[in-house]
């Protein structure tokens, strides 16, 4: 993998939004990604569980027969899992003729040391945490892998945008990486000479997934800091007509850039399909905003309404009319212009106008002056 691409990456991570925040726009993995990169299931139940670790390892004797030992210093924490050494050492070959029983504890632990090592790996690296083996508990219930992956994913990049003096990230950063290349120029490797797949006919489970194409790539071999900072340059200038939106093909033709592709990865795409759709509709839209001259006006949408006495007459409201109105008020300056006396009413009211805004803004005035202080000493 890219270190020096994924670590500039990941700095454009906002904990708030869960998305890269690039001159391009925003944009994050989302579910579509899983299907086609990983092939994992989105549909079934949430993997939502009680992570508490109290008696973690006399629980986890009475799954697979064994746990870690304690540590000899009590005031030492321990983590509430095992390293990989030590599955390594304990389950690393079944024995031969064994019941059912101990192939059932033998798959358990391969799957927990599997899933360990790919979707839900910590910072360190080291250790299998003892609640993806709480969740394997009951082999035939169907979780939600998919979104159990991309959560944990968002979680480790939200935990390692913040660190500021040690390094590392967890999380399944090969959904990371391939996402990247498929969209982003930016420490995108060369694709080397393809490698044959060992096709099964009769297991189409077999087949691989999106993630096959970045089989054999190049690797990159310069300094990791010199090419941080020429990540960083290429993301801060990066547009969005250099962002390939689609990777994986048009609503209508997901996955046809590929041949053989495994049928899980587009197996639940009515869970993904609307918001790619509404993605290229819009991403369509601004491409033809871009090529709009700035210096042309051109209308946008209807000219605005004009009203006129006949729809307040259909909307059931009353049309004004001279008749109904009350004799109009005539002002100092009609009067003046007109040479027309005012009544006695009229210049009773004229004076009280004259005279409320006097004594309103009188008011206003005293109450902005500042307080005298008087002088001491």
């Amino acid at each position: 993998m890219n270190v020096a691409a994924l670590t500039a990456l990941v700095d454009r991570w906002r904990p708030e939004t869960h998305t890269f925040h690039l001159r391009a726009g925003e944009m994050t993995p989302t579910l579509q990604d899983v299907s086609m990169i990983l092939g994992l299931p989105i549909q079934g139940e949430p993997l939502c569980m009680n992570t508490a670790s109290d008696g973690w390892r006399r629980q986890m004797e009475d799954l697979i027969g064994m746990a870690p030992p304690p540590p000899e210093d009590k005031k030492d924490r321990a983590p509430a899992g095992a390293a990989f050494s030590w599955i390594r050492l304990n389950f690393g070959q079944c024995p031969q003729g064994a019941n059912r029983d101990t192939l059932r504890t033998y798959t358990h632990v391969y799957l927990w040391y599997m899933i360990s090592r790919t979707l839900f790996p910590d910072s360190g690296g080291k250790l299998a945490h003892w609640c993806w083996l709480k969740a394997l508990t009951v082999l035939e219930h169907r979780w939600s892998w998919g979104t159990a992956a991309l959560a944990y994913l968002y979680r480790q990049l939200d935990e390692a945008c913040r660190r500021t003096w040690s390094g590392g990230i967890g999380g399944y950063l090969l959904l990371l990486s391939v996402w990247s290349w498929d969209r982003l120029s930016v420490g995108r490797p060369r694709i080397l000479n393809e490698r044959p797949w060992p096709h099964h006919r009769n297991n189409l489970d077999r087949e691989p997934t999106w993630a096959y194409l970045w089989d054999n790539v190049s690797e990159m071999t310069s300094d990791p800091k010199i090419m941080y900072m020429h990540y960083i340059k290429e993301l801060d200038t990066l547009t969005a007509e250099q962002v390939n939106w689609e990777p994986y093909g048009t609503y209508y033709r997901i996955g046809a850039g590929m041949p053989d592709l495994n049928h899980k990865c587009t197996e639940e795409a009515r869970f993904w399909h609307s918001p790619t759709t509404i993605l290229s509709q819009s991403i369509s839209q601004e491409q033809e905003a871009s090529h709009r001259s700035a210096y042309q006006l051109k209308p946008r949408g209807k000219a605005p309404n004009r009203y006129t006495p006949d729809d307040y007459v259909n909307r059931g409201k009353k049309v004004v009319i001279q008749e109904d109105e009350a004799p109009p008020r005539r002002s100092y300056l009609r009067r003046m212009r007109n040479d027309e006396p005012l009544s006695s009413e009229e210049e009773e009211q004229e004076e009280q106008q004259q005279q409320e805004p006097r004594q309103r803004t009188k008011r206003m005035a005293v109450r902005k002056q500042p307080a005298r202080r008087g002088r001491r000493g």
